[in-house]
């Protein structure tokens, strides 16, 4: 037994030597031989909300489940219990869109002074981490721009925007570049659990973006006020600060889209391949174009862009639609080195909303949403006959000449007050807003019977001004040939259809009013879409007549517009804020109104429009065109009306799909 023992003993003492030796090696074995220290970061975005936090339809006034923020919401809920290290972005258009949004932007910078903008409620309660401004932000003016962010509970960021005094170098940004109107970039500090198990402390540096363009677009609000940068010049020059100030990581946030260019322009719109390009980025999450990154078509066979993965020149990178249909997720693998984190891996995804809703972010809006619609029922007059843009770029349409109608009576009123000239003649421009390009519904459908407001959002989607331009008649003859961009080149001889559309937003096929034109298709464009000249021996625009009379080259016009064309939106020739005569702080919708409630009083309580076939699409004999439009019954309806017009079938997204064969009649007799 004692024998037993000392060898137990032994045995023992033995064990705990080895094991000692055993634990000395563990200590000493080679850092680059342990399992490296990893940390998984989510990056939560939306964009483009365009201030729909709600499912709801404010067109037709029901619930939908196609948007709104409160179905995002439990994909956002989701996404962060599948991994409790993230940060949640919004990238930009966020207070301009919906009812709700022009309903806040009524109450004035004053109903802000004591209360949260309704929108910045949806989003506290969500708890954003960090949210870039878009160019929409800027559409109501700076007061009530910056009434909106004071009651955000997380930071605005935008990397090229500045107060114009460049000379003031007051604020910690400021330096050479300027004020900026918000922080050029945030670094967020977050402890976040790694592989192990540890917690570790990451410094995310995320950095803003707005598209140059603002100056042009919202030019009343900001002329003398704001300057702007390219965005790929303030990359360059935040970046390397940012690194230096501690970011671990660099997250770019543009408000813009996806663009190559032959040689990138400075200043450009659409700039996020380019930003994709300087050093220093790790993820982007980008937006504006209303579109998915990755799975649009839009973004189908560009160089360096997987547009199935979702890296832009190696770059991952996310855009989530628009409304919040989707929620963008980009996951990086970082792992700790010698030179600090580093993102070793990384996968990208877009999320499609579902039927379920945020309840508590309902609940949180309900006040507004009812003042929201109370605003929408306030009746103007009695529509004496439906009014709609179901084919308003195959022919002239109701919808559009509500609005010129409109546009050219408060032109002659200015006239009459002495504030232009009242011996030219006035026109007016106006485009088809909703026609199509963002569902099968998205067409303008006012039936007859009460008009009331929220008509005025179905018929004019963008709180723009009017502003009124004095050109000649070469100039205005200039404004079609771009508008008729719209179309594609058709080719004569071909028997079998031809797609007619070209990929050309409906909003820049303006229609002007108070003359007569033919648009030949045949021809090829005259302009590129960025308004360059491509082809001057081409015209598509024929029979310009006034009065019955032909348009001479110097014959001069007031155009009723709006401030986005006035100032340069659309690149169309000659626009450029050059030829601008009057600006009202007017917004267009607010004119139609007026001009209801004044035909209205006049007309027994009736409104009434009057289409004036002014212009003609000019089709070739038996060639058939096909496009898609509206699969509503009022559709089928008004396809009756328009000879060799036909329905072919539906696609598979819900359009109808429609075929017009050409015949001389075809477009141009109802």
């Amino acid at each position: 037994m004692m024998i037993m023992t000392s060898i137990q003993k032994y045995t023992g003492m033995l064990i705990l030597v080895v094991g000692g030796l055993l634990v000395g090696c563990a200590e000493r074995i080679p850092s680059d031989q342990l399992e490296p220290v990893r940390v998984d970061v989510r990056l939560l975005e939306t964009t483009d909300l365009h201030a729909y936090m709600l499912g709801y339809d404010y067109f037709r006034q029901q619930d939908t489940e196609a948007y709104g923020l409160a179905h995002t919401a439990m994909l956002i809920h989701d996404a962060r219990a599948e991994n409790p290290n993230h940060i949640l972005v919004d990238n930009g258009d966020l207070i301009q869109g919906s009812a709700m949004g022009d309903w806040a932007a009524e109450q004035g910078t004053g109903y802000l002074e004591n209360r949260v903008h309704p929108i910045m409620k949806a989003l506290n309660y969500l708890e954003y981490d960090v949210a870039n401004l878009g160019n929409h932000e800027f559409n109501y003016g700076l007061d009530f721009m910056f009434a909106t962010l004071a009651g955000a509970e997380f930071p605005y960021v935008s990397a090229n925007a500045f107060y114009a005094e460049s000379a003031d170098t007051s604020g910690k940004y400021a330096g050479t570049w300027g004020k900026p109107l918000v922080e050029p970039y945030v670094i967020l500090e977050r402890d976040f659990v790694d592989h192990r198990g540890d917690t570790q402390r990451i410094h995310i540096g995320v950095i803003g973006f707005v598209p140059p363009q603002i100056m042009r677009w919202d030019a009343q609000h900001l002329r003398d006020k704001v300057q702007v940068r390219d965005m790929v010049s303030a990359a360059q020059y935040y970046i390397p600060q940012m690194r230096a100030a501690g970011a671990d990581i660099i997250v770019a946030v543009p408000h813009s889209g996806l663009r190559i260019y032959p040689e990138y322009p400075k200043f450009a719109e659409q700039a996020s391949y380019q930003l994709a390009g300087v050093d220093g980025i790790d993820a982007i999450l980008f937006g504006h174009q209303h579109q998915l990154f990755p799975g649009s078509p839009a973004y189908d066979n560009l160089p360096e862009v997987d547009n199935v993965g979702g890296y832009v020149r190696g770059v991952p990178a996310v855009s989530p639609g628009y409304w919040g249909d989707h929620l963008g997720i980009i996951d990086l693998t970082l792992e700790r080195k010698d030179n600090g984190w580093q993102v070793v891996d990384s996968a990208v995804e877009v999320r499609a909303i579902d039927v379920r809703v945020d309840d508590a972010l309902v609940a949180l809006l309900q006040r507004e949403q009812a003042a929201t619609l109370a605003m929408l029922n306030t009746p103007l007059g009695m529509l004496e006959q439906r009014v709609s843009s179901l084919f308003a770029r195959v022919r002239p349409e109701s919808a559009v000449q509500l609005i010129n109608d409109a546009q050219s009576w408060y032109v002659r009123e200015l006239q009459a007050q002495g504030e232009l000239p009242p011996e030219l003649p006035v026109l007016s421009a106006a485009a088809p807003f909703r026609n199509g390009s963002q569902s099968p519904d998205d067409y303008t459908l006012i039936e007859a019977g009460p008009f009331t407001l929220g008509n005025l959002v179905d018929l004019y989607v963008y709180p723009n001004t009017l502003q009124v331009v004095e050109m000649t008649g070469a100039q205005v003859r200039e404004w079609l040939e771009m508008s008729a961009n719209a179309f594609r080149r058709i080719d004569p001889q071909l028997s079998e259809p031809q797609p007619l559309f070209a990929r050309f937003p409906s909003f820049n096929f303006d229609m002007i009013s108070g003359i007569t034109y033919t648009i030949d298709p045949t021809q090829p464009a005259r302009y590129s879409n960025q308004g360059e000249l491509i082809d001057a021996n081409s015209h598509r625009i024929h029979e310009l007549r006034f009065n019955g009379e032909p348009v001479t080259p110097e014959q001069r016009f007031l155009i009723a517009t709006n401030n986005y064309r006035a100032g340069g939106g659309g690149n169309f020739p000659d626009l450029d804020g050059s030829t601008l005569v009057y600006v009202s702080d007017a917004e267009v919708r607010q004119v139609i109104a007026d001009y209801a409630r004044s035909q209205t009083e006049s007309n027994a309580g009736k409104l009434s429009v009057e289409v004036d076939h002014n212009w003609q699409l000019i089709i070739p004999n038996d060639v058939v065109v096909e496009f898609r439009g509206s699969p509503s019954s009022a559709a089928e309806e008004e396809m009756h009306d328009i000879p060799e017009l036909y329905r072919e079938g539906t696609d598979e997204q819900g359009y109808g799909i429609y075929r017009l064969r050409g015949k001389e009649s075809s477009v141009t007799t109802y």
